[in-house]
This record gives C-alpha cells, structure tokens and sequence, in this order.
C-alpha cells in the first residue's frame, strides 16, 4: 500500500466497504493481508505435516506410478471400494502393467534396449503414461488424456525406487508398505547402467 501512497494511486473495492484513501483504511488493509498470509502458512504447515505422517506410515505422498493404482474408486465427489479388502498402502499391482514394468528393468539391466526402444515398445503395446495435466494445443484445443511413453518418462521410472518398496521425501528413502515389483538388485544394476549411458551419445543411448 506504501507503493499506492508514493504513486499517488488510490484503490476501491467492489466488495468491501473500506476507504483505502484514509490511514485507518490502509492499516486495515494491512491487516487482512496478514490474516490472509497467516492462514496461508498455517494450511501449509498442515499439509507439510500430513504428508510427513504419510511417508512416515510408509503410504505414497504424492501420484500413484505406472503400474499401480488405488483401492478407492473417486466419481463425482464420493469415495467407494475398488478391492473387497484394501491393499497395504492403499494401493495394488496393477496386473496389465506390472510385467511391463518388470520388463523394462530387466530389458535395460541387461543392456539389450535404451530408453527410446522402450518408450516405443510400451506405446506399441497399448500403455500410456499416468500424465493427465491438461495440455494447451497449438489450435488452443485443452486434452488431459493419458500421455505417450517418452525418454523422459521412462527414465522417470527407471529411477523411482517406489517399484522396489520405498518411499522418496524430502530426499530420504523411508520402507514403504506397498508391494514392490523390482528387487534391489536389479534396480541398482539400472541405476549404474544408466549413470554409464548418460555420458554417451544420444543416438546410441537416448
């Protein structure tokens, strides 16, 4: 409000009966703004706190990952049962995409693909990613559907450690409750062939 002051610029509300020309209407101005900032960090503080109980618990704190998905079906604001009893965590295998991702640790572990083959493979086959932001075309047209497998998506995957059973916060790896789909042998095997092929060309290992 100082700035308004100094620019000799005053400001009216269409909702608030406030005079923000007089010191009593900026002071109050003020302090709906600390309110409002305020509540602002309290909310924050909350939600900060929920998911560190989460990750805690060994529960996800964030999307759910190619290959699972949640025991709770949400439509049209109610919550109902996906599975007769709940999965640890909440979340289950899915069955179609569980050897696809099996597939593409083995295939990578053993050094017989890159992330370009695999990318093509998995959108050969049918899947797509769990991607469903909303996405503005060049004509303006918004679609929120499931993605194409790309490099980077699939080395998103690769270098999740939630398929071995973790859980990843605030850069700490803590035991999750969910089953996992890879061993930690593989996915370290991964991980070192991937630190290897990142230095190499982009056409032999994109």
């Amino acid at each position: 409000m100082a700035n308004l002051a100094l620019s000799d610029v005053g400001l009216v509300s269409i909702t608030e009966n406030i005079d923000y020309s007089t010191p009593q209407g900026r002071l109050l101005t003020q302090m709906l703004g600390s309110f409002a900032q305020f509540f602002s960090d309290m909310l924050g503080t909350h939600v900060s706190k929920g998911l560190d109980e989460r990750a805690n618990q060994g529960l996800h704190t964030g999307a759910i990952p190619f290959g699972y998905e949640s025991c709770w079906i949400k439509e049209n604001g109610e919550r109902s049962p996906r599975c007769e009893s709940e999965h640890p965590g909440g979340i289950h295998p899915v069955k179609a995409e569980t050897g696809a991702v099996a597939e593409m640790f083995s295939r990578y572990a053993t050094g017989t693909t890159t992330l370009n083959r695999l990318a093509e493979w998995l959108n050969d086959d049918g899947f797509r990613t769990r991607n469903t932001r909303k996405l503005v075309g060049p004509d303006g047209t918004v679609t929120q559907d499931p993605r194409l497998f790309t490099n980077a998506s699939v080395r998103g995957i690769l270098h999740n450690p939630f398929y071995t059973g973790q859980i990843r916060h605030r850069a700490e790896l803590l035991p999750g409750v969910h089953e996992a789909l890879v061993s930690d042998d593989v996915f370290q095997t991964v991980q070192d062939a991937m630190r290897r092929n990142s230095g190499r060309s982009r056409t032999l290992h994109p």
